[in-house]
C-alpha cells in the first residue's frame, strides 16, 4: 500500500501545481483590476495546499522506494516542501499574497526543474541541442530500411571507447540512449542499473537480467524482445525503442560471453564488430518472437467488420504483413456468434489476447493454425488443455500467469516444438515442476515471476523423467 501511495506521486503533484498557479494568478488580478474574489482564491489556496501536503508524502515515500539515489533526490524533496509551505502561508497570511504568490512561482520552476532531472536526466532541457560523440550508424534489417543513429549521453560519467571493447564502442551507446533515463545513478527502477559492470552482473530486485552466451535466459535481451503492450517489455510501452539492428547487437554480446574489458587481438576477429556479425544472423532478433515471417493475405474488410460488430478488438500485428491481433476484452460472452464471426480471419490472425476469461473453449483456437501469440493469463485454461494447445505449429509464446497449470501439464508444455517465452508464474507449478520444465526446454524463456510455487506431485514429476 505505501509502495502504491509513493507511485501515485506522479499524478499527485500535477494537481496542486494547477490550482496554484490559478490562485497566484487571481491574486494579481484581484489587485491590478481592483475586484472582490477573495472567497475563491481562499477556497483555491485551501485545496492547493491540501494537494501539495499530499503530493509531498507520496513523494517521499517515493523516495524511499529504492528508485532513487538519496542524494539525487534531496534537492527536489527540500524544494516540495519549500514550495508547500509557500502554498499554506499563502493561505493563511492574506496581507502579503502578492509577495508569497512570486516566492511561490519561483519555487514552483525550481521544484519542476528538479523533478524533470529525476525523471528525464540531467540537461534535459537541452538535450535535443547537445552534440553526441559519434557512433557508428546502425543499418537496419529489411524490416526497417530507415537508418538511425545512437546518440550518446555526454551527462554521464562513463569511460570513453576502449578500442576492441565491444561493450564500450557499441553496447554501452544503446544502454545510455535507451535504458539510464530509468537504470543508471539518478534512478533505479526495479532496484537496476545499467551503467556500470558490476551493477549490470548484480541484477535487479528479480535477479540476474545477464547469462553470459545465453541471451534467451538474460532479461537485458528477452525482455527486448517481447511485445511492446507485454507489461514485461523494455523500454516500456511510449518510450524511445531500441531498432532490429540495436537488438541484434545487445542479442551477438550476449552470445560472445558478454565481455566487458577489452577483447584480446586474437578474439577480437571473432567478436568485433557487434553490428556486422548481427547483421549475419538468419532472421532478425526481433523476428523469433514476434513473427515467423508468415505469408499472409490481407484480411477482406467485411470479414472485420463483422468481427468488430462482436465487440472484437483488431490491430495489426507487428512485424508482419497482414497479420492481425485479436482482444477479446470487450466480449461479456464467449459463445458460438463470436467466434463464428473470426472464421473468415484464422489465417491472418497471429495474436489472441484472453485475459480473465473463464469461458474460453480451446477447441475453437485450433482452427487459428497460424497463432504465435496466446494471452490465457488468470483464465480458466487446465492441463488437459494444453494437450490441445501443442496442436498449434507455430505457437511461439504462451502466457499461463494466474491458471491452474500444474505439474502435469509439463509434458504437454515440452512438445510445443515452437515455444519460445513461457509466463508460467502464479500457476500450480511446483519449484520442482519448473526445474524439470527448464531442463527438459533450455530453449525456452521462462518468465517465473514471483510466486510460491505449489507442493510437488512426485508421482507426476517421476512419470516425467
Amino acid at each position: 500500500m505505501i509502495d502504491l501511495l509513493g507511485h501515485l506521486h506522479p499524478i499527485l503533484v500535477h494537481f496542486p501545481i494547477g490550482i496554484l498557479v490559478i490562485a497566484c494568478v487571481m491574486i494579481w488580478v484581484q489587485a491590478i483590476r481592483k475586484t472582490e474574489t477573495q472567497s475563491s482564491i481562499s477556497a483555491l489556496l485551501l485545496l492547493g495546499a491540501i494537494a501539495a501536503i499530499m503530493a509531498s508524502i507520496s513523494g517521499y515515500l517515493l523516495s524511499n522506494s529504492g528508485d532513487y539515489e538519496k542524494g539525487d533526490v534531496l534537492a527536489h524533496q527540500w524544494w516540495g516542501i519549500g514550495t508547500t509551505l509557500c502554498a499554506i502561508f499563502l493561505y493563511f497570511f492574506q496581507a502579503y499574497q502578492k509577495i508569497i504568490s512570486l516566492m511561490l512561482f519561483v519555487a514552483l520552476a525550481i521544484t519542476g526543474h528538479f523533478g524533470g532531472e529525476l525523471t528525464y536526466g540531467s540537461n534535459y532541457l537541452f538535450a535535443s541541442k547537445k552534440k553526441a560523440i559519434p557512433t557508428k550508424e546502425l543499418s537496419i534489417s529489411a524490416a526497417d530500411t530507415t537508418q538511425q543513429k545512437v546518440e550518446v549521453d555526454t551527462s554521464m560519467e562513463e569511460l570513453s571507447s576502449v578500442k576492441n571493447s565491444p561493450f564500450q564502442q557499441e553496447v554501452l551507446p544503446i544502454l545510455k540512449s535507451h535504458c539510464f533515463q530509468c537504470h543508471s545513478s539518478k534512478k533505479q527502477k526495479g532496484k537496476l542499473r545499467l551503467d556500470t559492470e558490476d551493477f549490470i552482473k548484480k541484477g535487479g530486485k528479480e535477479g540476474l537480467i545477464l547469462h553470459a552466451g545465453n541471451p534467451l535466459k538474460s532479461h537485458l535481451y528477452s525482455y527486448l524482445i517481447l511485445q511492446e503492450d507485454d507489461d514485461l517489455h523494455m523500454p516500456p510501452e511510449g518510450k524511445k525503442q531500441l531498432n532490429s539492428s540495436q537488438i541484434a547487437i545487445i542479442k551477438r554480446w550476449i552470445e560472445i560471453g558478454a565481455p566487458f574489458g577489452e577483447t584480446a587481438e586474437s578474439e577480437s576477429m571473432h567478436a568485433m564488430t557487434l553490428q556486422s556479425q548481427a547483421m549475419t544472423i538468419p532472421s532478425d532478433a526481433t523476428d523469433q518472437m514476434r513473427s515467423l515471417n508468415l505469408s499472409v493475405e490481407p484480411a477482406n474488410e467485411e470479414a472485420l467488420q463483422e468481427a468488430k460488430n462482436q465487440g472484437i478488438s483488431i490491430s495489426p500485428y507487428p512485424s508482419s504483413n497482414g497479420g492481425l491481433s485479436l482482444n477479446f476484452v470487450n466480449i461479456k460472452r464467449l459463445d458460438s456468434k463470436v467466434w463464428q464471426a473470426t472464421r473468415a480471419l484464422q489465417k491472418q490472425v497471429l495474436q489472441i489476447k484472453l485475459t480473465k476469461r473463464q469461458d474460453i473453449q480451446v477447441e475453437e483456437l485450433l482452427n487459428f493454425k497460424n497463432l504465435q501469440q496466446l494471452n490465457l493469463e488468470q483464465s480458466n485454461i487446465h492441463d488437459v488443455d494444453l494437450e490441445n494447445l501443442r496442436q498449434l505449429p507455430h505457437l511461439t509464446q504462451l502466457n499461463l500467469y494466474g491458471t491452474a497449470i500444474s505439474d502435469q501439464g509439463i509434458k504437454a508444455l515440452v512438445a510445443m516444438k515452437a515455444l519460445k517465452v513461457l509466463y508460467i508464474w502464479q500457476s500450480k507449478l511446483s519449484q520442482e515442476g519448473l526445474q524439470s520444465l527448464k531442463r527438459a526446454r533450455p530453449d525456452v524463456t521462462i518468465v517465473e515471476g514471483k510466486f510460491q510455487f505449489s507442493p510437488p506431485d512426485t508421482n507426476r514429476l517421476k512419470a516425467i523423467k
